[in-house]
């Protein structure tokens, strides 16, 4: 019985923690920071998220400079960085403040690039910018520790079923002994067994009858 409240005190452990894991796993990301891009160069935010999500932003420029702003799968950002873009982005706006609220099509890797296209001359971006959807990592840990815990549940219970059946069994089989009447003693040897031998005959003290 110690062994069955044990396993039941580590899957109910288990399955708490899934449960904040996963709820810390569907907490939006937020970004809101000034960033520097220098000549150049581009500014590159990376997130990733399991089935459909959504991802809205304020980008402005705090010099008044406009630029382009990207959304990219991987594929599309594997064009944008190669120089051939021959994969369509996701949303492309110019500008010196931009403002989206897009939906993110299935699980997968999202990046977000702020450039001055195609001059990249530098830029002084501020970023309020808020993503929608299951984190990965976060998402799997949790699944894993809730499948732990949902495992641990159903051995608890294979265990107390087999558990109450052997005490069911004993419990019969005593049942059974209690039931049973004694056995018959065996008599004594010395008991009498109701046949009686015959008396001796009498001594022969030679004395004749004429």
């Amino acid at each position: 019985m110690k062994r069955l409240y044990f396993l039941l005190a580590i899957a109910s452990l288990q399955i708490i923690v899934g449960s904040i894991t996963i709820l810390d796993a569907a907490q939006p990301v937020r970004m809101d920071q000034d960033v520097f891009v220098p000549s150049g160069a581009y500014y590159h935010f990376e997130f990733g998220i399991l089935g459909t999500g959504r991802l809205s932003a304020n980008v402005s420029e705090i010099l008044g400079r406009s630029f382009t702003l990207f959304v990219f799968e991987d594929r599309g950002y594997a064009s944008f960085r190669d120089g051939s873009l021959n994969v369509p982005p996701l949303l492309e706006r110019d500008g010196t403040r931009i403002l989206f609220d897009l939906d993110l099509p299935g699980s997968g890797q999202y990046h977000v690039v702020a450039v001055d296209f195609p001059a990249r001359e530098e830029l002084r971006v501020h970023f309020d910018l808020v993503a929608v959807g299951l984190k990965p990592s976060g998402t799997i840990i949790a699944v894993i520790i809730l499948v732990g815990g949902l495992a641990l549940v159903g051995a608890s219970l294979i265990l107390s079923v087999w558990s109450w059946r052997r005490a069911l069994a004993a419990t019969a089989a005593r049942a059974v002994a209690d039931a049973s009447p004694d056995p018959p003693s065996d008599p004594s040897p010395n008991s009498s067994s109701g046949a009686q031998e015959p008396a001796p005959d009498p001594p022969d003290d030679n004395t004749r009858i004429y």
